[in-house]
């Protein structure tokens, strides 16, 4: 769906330089200056997307407490012919996405420290709220490598243990990304999915940041060859220790074991792990 910056313009009286960022089936994404915030994201969601996965994604981002996820500054609706427009206003994160550093390069060991210490607090702010955010993965993460900081985005997959699942209990795959997905989340079993989940995809996606790969996803033919992948290879110690101790290794083959009970029992339990490995490294 395509937006015309006057009409925008016209919409958002509060905004100044609007530009575009992104656009996909479900929302468009524009950058602005707000008045009063300065630098801010600004979401418009398209009238076919899903009303209440979209009231949903809103409502995991104003209910979690963290530094780490973007803050809501803004939230209403554009009535028009063709249906409702819902928009939201949010802060802006001034970093690339992991997934466009790895492209170019990898994180230093001390920035993985970092990435992983702040991926787990922004989880472990869902965790408190009952949310999981079921698609953490290199694209939904912001990362600031010069200045050191990393945000994770895009809730529109999340799950609210405490709300009724708004994907069909029939649908024999779950709400997830092949390749970093646990088997309980793309297998659908709803009453095994909790943050238990985001912790297998923090592992890939720091064995992806150390080892340079994810195994589920290299070479594999098609979305359902990752996926059984997933589901009965165990992800190998990382080849190198990035700290003196190996725990963070220990860490990242934790999160990632194939069965959730052999994972950390909680985010928190994951967050003061590596916390504990951050504070003997140096990093605070």
């Amino acid at each position: 769906m395509v937006f015309d910056l006057i009409w925008l313009s016209s919409q958002f009286p509060q905004l100044t330089s609007i530009a575009p960022l992104d656009s996909g089936g479900q929302k468009s994404v524009f950058k602005a200056v707000h008045q009063i915030n300065g630098d801010v994201v600004l979401k418009i969601f398209h009238p076919q997307s899903d009303v209440e996965r979209v009231r949903r994604e809103i409502l995991a981002v104003q209910e979690i407490q963290s530094s780490r996820t973007p803050q809501i500054i803004e939230v209403g609706v554009i009535n028009l012919p063709t249906g409702p427009l819902i928009w939201l206003i949010e802060s802006f994160v001034n970093a690339p996405s992991l997934r466009n550093i790895l492209a170019r390069q990898r994180p230093s060991d001390r920035e993985i420290l970092i990435l992983g210490r702040d991926l787990l607090q922004a989880l472990d702010g869902a965790e408190q709220a009952q949310i999981v955010h079921r698609d953490v993965k290199p694209d939904n993460i912001l990362f600031d490598i010069n200045n050191g900081g990393a945000w994770l985005l895009d809730f529109g997959l999340s799950r609210h243990l405490r709300l009724t699942s708004v994907t069909p209990s029939g649908n024999l795959l779950g709400a997830c990304t092949p390749g970093y997905g646990p088997p309980e989340q793309f297998r659908n079993k709803k009453g095994e999915i909790d943050g238990r989940a985001d912790l297998f995809a923090v592992g890939v996606t720091l064995f992806e940041c150390v080892e340079g790969v994810n195994p589920f996803v290299q070479g594999a033919r098609d979305q359902l060859e990752m996926l059984r992948r997933v589901e009965t290879t165990q992800l190998p110690a990382l080849s190198r220790n990035i700290e003196q101790t190996g725990d963070f290794t220990q860490l990242v083959l934790s999160m990632t074991r194939i069965r959730r009970d052999h994972r950390p029992r909680t985010v928190r339990d994951a967050l003061d792990w590596i916390l504990d490995v951050c504070n003997r490294n140096g990093i605070s």
